[in-house]
């Protein structure tokens, strides 16, 4: 039996259910109208239709209809597809200065922790104290960008 999500499987339980009650309503309604020698017959015509429907559904299941089954990579491209979120421009060159500024000193030095000063500056968050004379020193790796986060936040939390 093909695999159901939970909500379709609980929409198709409460159809049944529905379906179910409907008939046996309507059964009842018309045994209260129908003489004693029909009554038995209108019960089982409705049990004979509920169990026609659930016959149907289960062959439709194991026989692979389209309604069950995943949808194809086709139909799949039908659908309308969530956007890819396209990353700022800016934020990708400041991701790719960080990298460069793990790797050479210089860069950092030169370049990367210039900009950042003035960075923090244009915030309104003052001048960065300078990370040489607060004992940090140049690593590679998490490290390296565990010691930026706690520069950057300071900055931020001087304002």
């Amino acid at each position: 039996m093909p695999q159901l999500e939970r909500g379709r499987l609980l929409r198709l339980a409460a159809g049944y259910a529905v379906f179910v009650a409907l008939v046996a309503a309507l059964t009842a309604v018309i045994c209260d109208f129908a003489s004693p020698a029909y009554r038995a017959a209108v019960v089982r015509v409705a049990v004979l239709l509920v169990t026609g429907i659930g016959l149907r559904q289960l062959h439709r299941c194991f026989r692979g209809d389209a309604g069950w089954d995943p949808p194809s990579d086709f139909d799949a491209a039908l659908t309308v597809q969530p956007a890819v979120p396209k990353l700022d421009r800016e934020f990708l060159k400041l991701r790719k200065e960080v990298e460069n500024s793990l790797v050479s000193r210089s860069f950092f030095d030169d370049i990367f922790w210039p900009r950042l000063r003035a960075l923090a500056a244009a915030r309104g968050a003052g001048d960065l104290p300078s990370p040489i004379k607060h004992g940090w020193r140049h690593r590679r790796g998490r490290a390296a960008i565990a010691a930026l986060v706690e520069r950057i936040e300071a900055a931020e939390t001087g304002r």
